[in-house]
């Protein structure tokens, strides 16, 4: 005879083993970011693309300034813009993964509600990329706020992907409490 106890205790163990499945598909962004203080107070990001590690870039327009350092309440990372047009968080996909979504998950403080767009790239052998079309995504102030976002099939000679978060003009100053992405 199955008890009620029984049948709850296998819900929560086949609950566990999916959490546990998708941690190995989930990469932190800020944490990855984080790391590239290493011990320094402050990252000074410069216009062109910024690799902060091997998960994680930022990218900035020409004659572009910006920094990131811990915020202030360290629960998250603090970045000063010299007022930037636009910004890119990118997140690599790992050629190992072969997903169908990618579901982005973030808490950032922004002084007023913005909109990002993300769109997968493919980087092609011959030098080129491949844009996937952009899906817009409301990024509150001081609020989580999740996407989802279908991915194509890997384009023919691709060579590396990422996920491409673009902050239309970030404000001056805002904070990065979380931003994961995970691939399903």
């Amino acid at each position: 005879m199955v008890t009620i106890y029984d049948s709850a205790v296998r819900s929560f163990e086949a609950a566990a083993a999916v959490l546990m499945s998708l941690q190995s598909c989930r990469t932190n962004l800020a944490a990855e970011a984080g790391r590239a203080l290493d011990n320094r107070p402050k990252v000074i990001l410069s216009a062109g693309y910024n690799s902060l590690t091997s998960s994680v870039g930022i990218c900035m327009p020409e004659d572009a300034r910006a920094e990131f350092s811990r915020s202030d309440d360290d629960e998250g990372l603090e970045f000063r813009t010299s007022g930037l047009n636009w910004m890119t968080i990118e997140g690599l996909v790992p050629a190992e993964i072969d997903a169908a979504t990618c579901y982005l998950d973030a808490a950032v403080a922004f002084p007023a509600p913005a909109v990002a767009d993300v769109f997968l790239r493919d980087f092609l052998a011959d030098g080129g990329i491949a844009d996937s079309l952009h899906q817009e995504w409301a990024l509150g102030a001081d609020r989580a706020a999740v996407c989802s976002l279908r991915l194509p099939a890997l384009r023919s000679g691709a060579t590396a992907r990422r996920i491409i978060i673009h902050l239309r003009q970030p404000p001056l100053r805002f904070v990065i409490r979380s931003l994961s992405l995970t691939m399903v």
